[in-house]
């Protein structure tokens, strides 16, 4: 584990993913399976999963995960937009299960006009949604959000409720720039202490299935989801020492690919030297 990689396009075709993640020096990486602005998703044939499959070997890539399209929501006072979210994502877990995808992650939405434990309790009722009769091998995680406006999620303790009324245990994806935002520190050994605590008291630790590595132009609890390259923000590099040496787990980085490369390496370099 802590492999180490990023989020690559698939233009052209999903099939190109894994050449394109090889070349940035990816072990593993992330993609989307579709527009993530919207529009229909493009068929996965078996002959498009086989050719995906052999290129995941081809190219030495250990793992590939799943980002949702970003206008799912599932706290909307909008039954219809609920609706489809839960079909797409449901689609996305399937679509993975096609091509051996270990997770699909997704953010859970924003709750606008409603009160907040009834945007809980529908979120939940969505993830529930998602999760009867699904059968397939790729794993479902909700990524904690930074906090902005009224955005659900962005609290262990939110998504400890939310999985406990789904009925389903989802796991968690840890996003280092949204828990900084929403005021979880971790760049000393003293800070990342308290906010394991945290995890502990409410999703549990096991929960931490994959972590977004991004550094952070938001300072701590501005709750604001603003990326920036590995060293570069508030985090520092300090902080992902911190979170490399702490979780064994893969490493996935959403900084622009002008300076991808790079970044990737200074991670690599946090852990040979862990």
């Amino acid at each position: 584990m802590r492999r180490i990689g990023c989020h690559v396009s698939i233009a052209e075709s999903i099939t190109k993913a894994p050449a394109r993640a090889a070349e940035l020096g990816c072990e593993v990486f992330q993609m989307f399976t579709r527009s993530p602005q919207g529009g229909p998703a493009p068929k996965i044939t078996l002959g498009i999963a086989e050719q995906f499959k052999s290129e995941m070997k081809a190219n030495n890539q250990a793992e590939c995960y799943i980002h949702a399209p970003y206008y799912i929501n599932f706290a909307s006072a909008d039954k219809a937009i609920r609706d489809i979210s839960a079909k797409n994502i449901k689609e996305e877990l399937e679509r993975g299960t096609q091509i051996g995808a270990k997770y699909v992650m997704f953010h859970l939405g924003s709750a606008k006009d409603m009160d907040r434990a009834e945007a809980l309790k529908i979120t939940a009722e969505g993830v529930a949604r998602v999760m009867d009769g699904y059968k397939g091998s790729t794993e479902l995680l909700l990524e904690i959000s930074a906090g902005a406006g009224n955005i659900i999620g962005d609290t262990f303790e939110e998504l400890k409720e939310i999985i406990k009324m789904s009925g389903f245990n989802p796991g968690i994806c840890l996003d280092t720039a949204h828990i900084f935002a929403g005021g979880f520190d971790f760049r000393t050994s003293e800070t990342m202490a308290k906010t394991l605590d945290v995890i502990s008291k409410t999703v549990g630790l096991e929960a931490i299935k994959l972590i977004h590595v991004n550094d952070s132009k938001a300072d701590l609890g501005e709750k604001k989801d603003r990326h920036e390259h590995i060293g570069e923000g508030k985090i520092g590099l300090d902080g992902f020492t911190q979170i490399i040496s702490t979780f064994n787990l893969d490493l996935i980085m959403e900084t622009e690919h002008d300076k991808i490369k790079e970044d990737i390496q200074k991670l690599k370099d946090i852990r040979k030297n862990l």
